[in-house]
């Protein structure tokens, strides 16, 4: 399992990082300096809410963050590719 997951893990990180990129940009114009900052240090909550909001306006935004807050579940679950088992060594 893991020699699936750690590819898939690795594009997951590089688009993760575009999208949070992304949606501080988008925070930036729309909510301002201070909206853009708590979005630069609060990426989950930022990716939310921002997705939440863009429904509608900017639906390609949406969806992929969707897709990325999806696709977080299972690579916190499995670790992204990493064995999880070297402390029973």
């Amino acid at each position: 399992m893991k020699g699936f997951f750690f590819p898939i893990y690795i594009i997951f990180i590089f688009t993760a990082i575009i999208t949070h990129i992304w949606t501080v940009i988008i925070a930036f114009s729309e909510g301002g300096f201070l909206g853009g900052i708590l979005s630069l240090f609060l990426p989950f909550l930022a990716e939310l809410y921002w997705m939440l909001k863009m429904f509608g306006e900017n639906d390609t935004y949406a969806y992929i963050a969707l897709l990325h807050l999806i696709l977080a579940i299972p690579f916190s679950m499995f670790g992204g590719g990493k064995d999880n088992t070297d402390h029973l060594d």
